[in-house]
C-alpha cells in the first residue's frame, strides 16, 4: 500500500495516517486484511460507531481502507458499509481587530515574523515548515511555496510588514536552510507543535476567545480578502486549492457581505414604524386566558 500511495503522490502525511488506520484495523482482527471478507470490514466500522468515534476520524478510516482495497482490486469489500459524510463546519475567523491584538502581543521577532507571515499570506503552517530561505523574493514579493498541500506549487502574497520582519528576522537569527529553525539546530524545521501552542498562549494573553488555531489566521487572511472586494477565483488560486468548492465556505463566514445584503422587509410598504400606542391587554407577555 506504501508504495502505491508514494506511487500515486500522495504526501508524507498521508501516507503515515493511512498506515496507522490500516495498522489499527488489521491489529483489530489480527489478521492480514487480504485475508478479511466484508463482515470483518461491516464489523470494524460498526466498532467505531460504538466506541462514538468522530466522524471526521471515521471519514479517514473509510478512505484508508477503500483505498488499500482499491489498489487490490476488491472494493466490494466496503459494499456493506455507508459512505460516512464530514459535515463542514463554519470557519473560525478573528476580525481585523483581534489580528491586531494577536500580533501585539507576540513577544519575540521570530513569533511576531511566523504570525505575520502566515495571516499575510494565507499559507498552512505545514507550508510555513518547509519553507526554505531562498524561497523569499523580496524583489517580486511573493513566496514560493514548494509541493504544498495536493503537492501543488504556486506563489504567495509577500506582504510590506511580513517582508520588513523577515529581513530583520534573517539578520538576528542567520538561517541558514530552513527559514523557521528548531532548538535542534539550523538544519531542522521548526516544530508545528511549538508553533500551535505558542499561538494559544499569545491569543490567550491578547484576550481572544474564540476556538482559533493557528489555521485561523488562514481562514482570516480569505476572509478579510473577500471582505475588501476580491474575487473568490483570486483567492481560490493564493490558498491553493484545487477546487473552488473548497474556497467556496469563505462565503458563509464574511459577516461584511451579510451586513450588505437587504432583509425583504426593507422594501415592504409599512407606514409608520416606531410609533407605538401603550396597551397593556396587547402585550405578548398577557396570557389571554
Amino acid at each position: 500500500m506504501i508504495s502505491d500511495m508514494i506511487l500515486h503522490g500522495y504526501s508524507d502525511k498521508s501516507i503515515k495516517t493511512y498506515t496507522d488506520c490500516m495498522t489499527i484495523f488489521t491489529q483489530h482482527f489480527k489478521i492480514s486484511p487480504l485475508d478479511m471478507n466484508p463482515t470483518h470490514v461491516y464489523n470494524f466500522f460498526l466498532h467505531l460507531r460504538k466506541t462514538k468515534l468522530a466522524e471526521s476520524s471515521i471519514v479517514v478510516y473509510y478512505s484508508a481502507i477503500l483505498l488499500f482495497y482499491t489498489f487490490a482490486n476488491r472494493k466490494y469489500m466496503m459494499n456493506l458499509i455507508p459512505i460516512p459524510t464530514k459535515g463542514r463546519k463554519i470557519a473560525t475567523v478573528l476580525n481585523r481587530t483581534e489580528i491586531a491584538s494577536f500580533l501585539e502581543h507576540c513577544i519575540t521577532l521570530r513569533e511576531k515574523a511566523i504570525y505575520t507571515l502566515i495571516y499575510s499570506s494565507g499559507i498552512r503552517s505545514g507550508e510555513l515548515e518547509k519553507l526554505k530561505v531562498n524561497c523569499i523574493d523580496f524583489e517580486r514579493k511573493s513566496i514560493f511555496i514548494q509541493a504544498g498541500k495536493n503537492n501543488c506549487e504556486r506563489y504567495a502574497i509577500l506582504s510590506d510588514q511580513a517582508a520588513f520582519l523577515l529581513q530583520q528576522y534573517i539578520v538576528s537569527y542567520r538561517p541558514i536552510s530552513h527559514l523557521f529553525y528548531s532548538s535542534k539546530g539550523k538544519n531542522f524545521s521548526m516544530s508545528l507543535r511549538r508553533i500551535q501552542a505558542r499561538f494559544k498562549i499569545i491569543a490567550s494573553e491578547a484576550g481572544i476567545t474564540k476556538n482559533a488555531t493557528v489555521h485561523t489566521l488562514r481562514h482570516s487572511f480569505a476572509t478579510h480578502l473577500l471582505e475588501d472586494g476580491y474575487s473568490i477565483f483570486y483567492i481560490q488560486k493564493l490558498l491553493g486549492h484545487l477546487s473552488i468548492h473548497s474556497t467556496l465556505i469563505y462565503l458563509h463566514v464574511s459577516p461584511h457581505h451579510l451586513a450588505e445584503i437587504p432583509s425583504p422587509i426593507e422594501k415592504v410598504p409599512i407606514a409608520k414604524m416606531g410609533i407605538f400606542e401603550t396597551d397593556s391587554q396587547y402585550d405578548l407577555g398577557i396570557s389571554m386566558l
